[in-house]
């Protein structure tokens, strides 16, 4: 049975990351600008987004993610990708301390981690995208495994990213 922390790690998984609350981020032009478009980063792309996860979930010793686009995402699905890393037991919090690390090393500002009975939360950002880890012990009727469930109960990492901007863009093509 699912603890409500366990609870809130299947849902943030499927709703942070994913479609959202269904509203466009406000985006106000500053007064001035403060650098030059030669000076201002790029964008994240899922590319970068992927490498990224990739390298920090390296320095947390975790196995390498499988990656998936989830139809059942709809018009958002190019917007959004998940991943899995299964683990022999529950991650331990220092594993990802040391991914949370790389991230940062990385350009990722972390805005958000908690880790209680097994479970844990790491929330980042790298604009446009967000990525959220839950890990931990999840059982397989879940749905924000992907494609509504796995076979089993699930024990690792579950990542999830979305590119906000993307996000903005589908939604205001939706909104009459």
């Amino acid at each position: 049975m699912l603890t409500e922390r366990a609870a809130a790690v299947v849902a943030a998984t499927a709703l942070l990351s994913g479609c959202g609350d269904g509203e466009p981020a406000t985006r106000k032009p500053s007064a001035a600008p403060t650098t030059s478009v030669s000076e201002a980063p790029a964008a994240a792309t899922s590319a970068v987004v992927q490498a990224d996860a990739r390298a920090g979930l390296a320095a947390g010793g975790f196995d390498e993610p499988r990656f998936t686009r989830n139809e059942a995402d709809g018009q958002f699905s190019a917007c959004v990708l998940r991943a899995l890393v299964s683990t022999a037991a529950d991650p331990e919090p220092q594993d990802t301390a040391r991914l949370a690390a790389e991230m940062k090393r990385r350009g990722w500002t972390r805005t958000g981690f908690w880790a209680e009975d097994g479970m844990q939360m790491l929330s980042l950002r790298k604009s446009p995208w967000t990525l959220d880890i839950g890990g931990g012990t999840v059982p397989k009727d879940q749905p924000a495994l992907p494609e509504g469930g796995l076979p089993q109960d699930f024990t690792g990492l579950i990542l999830s990213m979305a590119d906000r901007d993307c996000l903005d863009r589908v939604h205001a093509r939706l909104s009459p």
